[in-house]
């Protein structure tokens, strides 16, 4: 359902506004704030504000009655939190809101804190920790039921309601949702009762009855999705219908009114409806446009290419599409909430999936296939938002993030102007230009560093500017994973070829999972053996009558990012390393920055073996011997152990060397990929986390990174599939390519497989080494003496068989030969 992007985009709108809600005055500084903002002086609104802040603290430390003291800065920091929300800024959205909260405690108001605890929850919700904006939601509405005044509790009582609605909602607790939901529409109905009446006296009470008209409407429109999650259509639709007449009852400046009639359309096109869904859309994206929503805008342009795609007429779908598209790539979404953030990457990647579909159906390829590109770089900039310090000087990421918050600002002001507002040409004006300082800015930045570049904006490459950078030789494989179907071209330098494969994504995911499930399996040798030649007739088959290179260059997608290739078989059982030397990459484009940085293999090796982690299980025995090959294969080699095989060496040295050697445990968050680590030696200085973010940070000049740790390529999947793990952030970092595992490693093979890698090195390019070290395993041409210092008797006894499964004749001793043992390395970057 394509309803997050909407509920994100209100939730900027509600919180815009300079009311001090729950305060009973309007507050002017918030509406200057964002004037502020609005102009591009993020910092210097930011800065006025924490200036206030402290001011107003330092004089509450003085007086000896410091409570109004206490306030001030409470509804500063609170304006602050609000401000850096709007701009991006989230760590420090969440480091004010907290300092609103202590302030707010200091001054033992429950309806301050309450307002407090209100904006730090929303806060919480944009970085995406669900889990801590909830326990902030059961706090406020505790709270809330504190205050003393009767408007102001049933105001935020109502508010805490709704978010709490929400939360069930993501939960999927949907009729728990819709309970909560229904108690707070009562409550702001409630209380708009009472600004109507004679009790309601003051002079803030048109804006308190504006506020919490917008209030109104804002919960019946998340009802409404609540209905439509639940599956209740005919609920929703009431509910919707009721929002609109609500809004055009009171003549509410309200810019839900658009995403009541893109929830309508929404609801309609699910129905297969496509006269009332065409209707509804068309409005919704009239409005959006008149508006510059551009959210909404996507999703409704997106919505219409649906439409249009399952009514067969793929070619009237691809200018909505391109639409949609040309408007979530306009910006890199510094300033999107992360709120829903999963459903809202799926948004994205139906929305390009559907436009290759199109391409397809109109027999244009190579459309389709620069759309895949497009998606993958999309997908990775959603992935990589603003939590990472993209510019090493930190200067160009600044910039980008004023002028990205003076565009979001502009286009919130824009929505809540009337139709026919003296304002609104100003306003159009002022955001054409903003939109046009932005373009100025990445034009700037590609000139300067177009890698740089790609993590700001979507930077593609098209089918013809890969084909000029592959190599002589080399076939490349890119894989798009479809709900119904794999779409695979084959692409070289002076030809392509297209290949549907016809299979659901579940079936997929599903192979792929149980291919991956049996490798750990070593008693189900043959069934491991079944999957793989299926795979291989699906995935490889269809490719082989177009495939003229010697070496294989393949771009996965979505699952197929955890699919061993190398590892699948052909119908005569040979594996297809076998066949073809492979490497990877999770974009083509990336071919532009790992060939710009190929450079002549060197005989610096920095490597770093077994580090101590606090942790006797942790220790990787092995990870010293492998270390220890390199430095007599390498003696210039630098290696270090234990203790002194820490994060802070790792940074400092890894600069002037050639190649960097990590025998060491990774860990992998799939829920933060930026936080995902190598683990090193802790340190005075770091904590022996080498972080995706701090990766980005690094300046390297190395030929060659190997990562010879636990599931180190498997970073997460986001919606459009680029694989975000380690192996990208140090591509960014400077060098072209990175060996990387797919699961848990045994550490005596890999002892053994290094060894052997960094020997053919000397002598092959790094896809060959890699291979050739692979085919050793396979062939069990293994030193054995180097696997028997592990102290368990050679070869024969590398891996142990589950205890819940007997032995079978042959498998009692298992050799290199089994692809748990060579089978999760792969080459990701320059094969040269």
């Amino acid at each position: 359902m394509m309803w997050p992007g909407v509920a994100i985009f209100l939730s900027t709108i509600f919180v815009l506004p300079g009311w001090a809600v729950g305060q009973n005055r309007y507050d002017p500084s918030g509406a200057a704030t964002i004037e502020a903002i609005a102009r591009g002086e993020v910092r210097e609104a930011l800065g006025a504000l924490e200036a206030r802040a402290l001011e107003a603290e330092k004089s509450a430390a003085a007086s000896s009655s410091p409570q109004q003291n206490w306030t001030d800065a409470s509804h500063a920091y609170r304006e602050a939190s609000r401000a850096a929300l709007s701009s991006g800024q989230l760590q420090k959205a969440i480091a004010y809101g907290n300092k609103a909260v202590d302030m707010a405690e200091r001054a033992k108001n429950f309806a301050l804190q309450t307002a407090a605890i209100y904006q730090l929850q929303q806060s919480y919700s944009a970085v995406g920790n669900h889990a801590k904006a909830r326990e902030w939601i059961d706090k406020g509405l505790e709270l809330a039921k504190q205050i003393q005044q009767a408007p102001s509790r049933r105001f935020f009582e109502a508010s805490f309601l709704r978010e709490l609605g929400t939360a069930l909602l993501l939960q999927g607790k949907r009729d728990e949702a819709i309970e909560r939901l229904s108690q707070s529409l009562n409550l702001f109905e409630a209380h708009l009762a009472f600004l109507k009446s004679p009790r309601a006296r003051g002079a803030n009470v048109a804006s308190a009855t504006a506020l919490t008209q917008q209030a109104l409407v804002y919960t019946l429109f998340r009802l409404g999705l609540a209905y439509q999650r639940a599956g209740k259509a005919e609920d929703g639709l009431r509910t919707y219908e009721r929002g609109i007449a609500f809004i055009k009852e009171t003549g509410l400046k309200s810019p839900t009114e658009v995403s009541f009639y893109w929830a309508l359309g929404d609801l309609y096109l699910r129905k297969k409806e496509f006269a009332n869904a065409q209707a509804n859309l068309q409005q919704t994206l009239e409005m959006a446009e008149r508006l510059r929503l551009s959210s909404i805008m996507y999703q409704a342009s997106s919505q219409l290419g649906d439409l249009n795609l399952q009514t067969q007429k793929p070619a009237e779908a691809i200018p909505y599409y391109k639409r949609a598209i040309q408007t979530i790539e306009s910006t890199r979404s510094l300033l999107e909430s992360e709120e829903f953030r999963s459903s809202y990457f799926e948004d994205k990647r139906a929305t390009y999936a559907g436009l290759i579909l199109a391409h397809l159906r109109t027999k244009n390829f190579a459309e389709a296939f620069n759309y895949s590109e497009r998606a993958r770089a999309r997908a990775f900039l959603d992935v990589l938002g603003s939590k990472v310090q993209l510019s090493r000087s930190g200067t160009l990421l600044e910039h980008e993030r004023a002028l990205q918050a003076r565009i979001s600002v502009l286009q919130a002001m824009m929505a809540g102007q009337e139709r026919g507002s003296a304002e609104t040409p100003q306003l159009q004006k002022e955001l054409a230009e903003a939109q046009q300082d932005y373009n100025e800015f990445l034009v700037k930045v590609r000139k300067e560093n177009s890698e740089q570049a790609s993590l700001m904006n979507v930077e593609p490459l098209d089918l013809k500017q890969v084909q000029e950078l592959l190599d002589p030789g080399v076939t490349m494989l890119e894989f798009f994973v479809g709900r119904g179907a794999v779409w695979l071209w084959v692409v070289e330098k002076d030809r392509v070829r297209f290949v549907t494969i016809a299979m659901p994504r579940t079936d997929l995911v599903g192979k792929v999972t149980a291919l991956r499930d049996t490798i750990y399996q070593f008693g189900e040798k043959e069934r491991f053996s079944d999957l793989s030649q299926e795979l291989y007739k699906l995935l490889i088959e269809p490719a082989l009558p177009h495939i003229r290179g010697n070496a294989l260059l393949i771009v996965p997608h979505d699952v197929l990012h955890y699919l061993p290739f190398q590892s699948l078989l052909s119908a005569d059982s040979k594996y297809l390393i076998e066949k073809y030397p492979i490497y990877y990459l999770s974009s083509a484009s990336l071919l532009q920055f790992t060939q710009e940085k190929r450079r002549a293999m060197g005989e610096k090796v920095l490597a770093f073996g077994n580090p101590d982690l606090g942790d006797p299980k942790m220790a990787l025995q092995f990870a010293e011997i492998e270390a220890g090959e390199i430095k007599k294969l390498y003696p210039q080699s630098t290696v270090f152990f234990k203790k002194e095989a820490s994060e802070d060496k790792a940074k400092s040295l890894s600069p002037q060397n050639d190649v960097i050697h990590f025998a060491s445990h990774a860990e992998l968050n799939e829920d933060d990929p930026l936080a995902s680590a190598i683990l090193l030696a802790k340190s005075d200085k770091e904590d022996g986390r080498l972080e995706v973010r701090e990766i980005f940070g690094m300046d390297l000049k190395a030929s060659l990174v190997v990562l010879s740790a636990c599931e180190t390529g498997l970073g997460k999947l986001s919606s459009g599939d680029e694989l975000v793990g380690l192996t990208r952030a140090f591509i960014y970092a400077g060098t072209p390519s990175v060996i990387a595992s797919l699961w848990n490693v045994e550490d005596s093979s890999t002892a053994q497989l290094m060894a052997s890698f960094y020997k053919n090195l000397k002598t092959m390019t790094k896809v060959e080494a890699l291979r050739q070290a692979q085919l050793s395993l396979i062939r069990g041409n293994v030193n054995s003496d180097l696997l028997a210092r592990r102290g368990i008797g050679g070869v024969g006894k590398l891996g142990e068989l589950p205890a819940a499964k007997s032995p079978s004749p042959d498998s009692s001793s298992l050799s290199t030969s089994h692809p748990y043992f060579w089978a999760p390395f792969i080459l990701v970057g320059e094969g040269k």
